[in-house]
């Protein structure tokens, strides 16, 4: 590639660390508002969230448009400038390798507040069957599935 093509490349490749960032801070106000149970920001930074992950899938759409204008092929795996060591091609690779960087962070991050989801999700399942008056020893089957409760399903089959 030459100079002028790293550099619409690096700048690209920016664009896409910015956008990046911001879903991070988006990933952070989230499990912010669910640990506080705020639903009306909730929906707001859901709403947000889904600008941001677009904006990123057009990112997406762009860079690899510009990688075939180039004539690389972008079916491989990691298709930076490893055989090149010019600056410019060194300057990219460190921008693909921070991209990379907050994809993996971003991708903990989800795990981190998808389990914050199944948390709140189990708690208001307790508070539901307390209220519905169910007992927790009343549960004919365990989370796997499994058989628990025998003398349930004695009444059961007795009715």
């Amino acid at each position: 590639m030459t100079e002028q093509q790293y550099t619409k490349l690096d700048t690209l490749l920016k664009q896409g660390i910015l956008l990046l960032e911001s879903l991070s801070t988006v990933y952070d106000r989230e499990l912010e508002a669910l640990s506080s149970k705020d639903l009306e920001q909730l929906s707001d930074i859901t709403q947000e969230k889904m600008g941001v992950i677009n904006k990123f899938h057009n990112f997406t759409l762009e860079r690899v448009a510009l990688l075939k204008s180039f004539g690389i092929d972008i079916d491989s795996e990691d298709y930076s400038a490893q055989e090149d060591n010019t600056p410019a091609a060194q300057q990219t690779n460190a921008f693909y390798a921070e991209i990379k960087r907050h994809l993996k962070e971003l991708q903990h991050k989800n795990k981190r507040n998808e389990q914050a989801i199944y948390r709140n999700q189990q708690n208001v399942n307790q508070l539901l069957a307390i209220v519905r008056g169910h007992k927790k020893q009343d549960q004919l089957y365990g989370k796997a599935g499994a058989s628990k409760l025998y003398k349930a399903q004695s009444s059961l089959g007795k009715a």
